[in-house]
């Protein structure tokens, strides 16, 4: 029984430092590490595909994390299904369709309009605080070059370091419902 109770009081100190330098390897001490909070709980993690450290400009980087400063984000490129183009929308397009997806779009569920603006043409007063111009959702030419599949896996999938994907924040059926509302925002070109 002595000899359990030496061996325990040897080990312990080396499970303690064990266990400090295995955080500090993480990037915190023990007093840095505290319980999720209820405002990044609910955020989404980067997409594997991401760079290290790449979040959106709407969500705090984990941990202290911070993008590069000098990382070129208009370089970085949609990451879609193969077959996203032949993606079928499932949900009709009617006014109550389009009504939720207003909604979503408008609301900080979707957040669409933090980006896109209410018209889809881009919120002028966030741009400053964006890594790059977002798409002009407004712009029929464009719309019509892409699919209802396409929007909704952009949706889904978002852009690494650019647009978070919704897939966590939206149910399928949401996202179409979103797909059918941006589908109202292209509009003619005025000269």
């Amino acid at each position: 029984m002595i000899r359990l109770d030496k061996l325990t009081a040897l080990l312990l100190p080396v499970a303690v430092i064990l266990m400090v330098l295995a955080l500090q390897s993480a990037g915190q001490s023990p007093s840095q590490e505290a319980p999720k909070s209820a405002t990044n709980r609910n955020q989404p993690d980067p997409p594997p595909s991401a760079p290290k450290g790449i979040m959106s400009p709407r969500m705090d980087a984990p941990r202290g994390i911070q993008a590069p400063a000098d990382q070129d984000f208009s370089k970085l490129k949609w990451e879609l299904p193969v077959d996203a183009d032949k993606t079928m929308n499932p949900i009709a397009t009617s006014e109550e369709s389009i009504a939720k997806g207003k909604e979503l779009y408008l609301t900080r569920k979707g957040n669409c309009v933090f980006c896109h603006g209410e018209s889809g043409a881009g919120n002028e007063e966030n741009l400053p605080r964006l890594r790059r111009k977002p798409a002009n959702l407004s712009n029929r030419e464009r719309m019509t070059e892409i699919t209802d599949g396409e929007i909704f896996w952009k949706v889904t999938l978002g852009i690494p370091g650019i647009m978070p994907g919704r897939e966590k924040q939206l149910t399928e059926e949401e996202r179409w419902h979103v797909v059918n509302y941006v589908r109202t925002l292209a509009v003619e070109k005025t000269k």
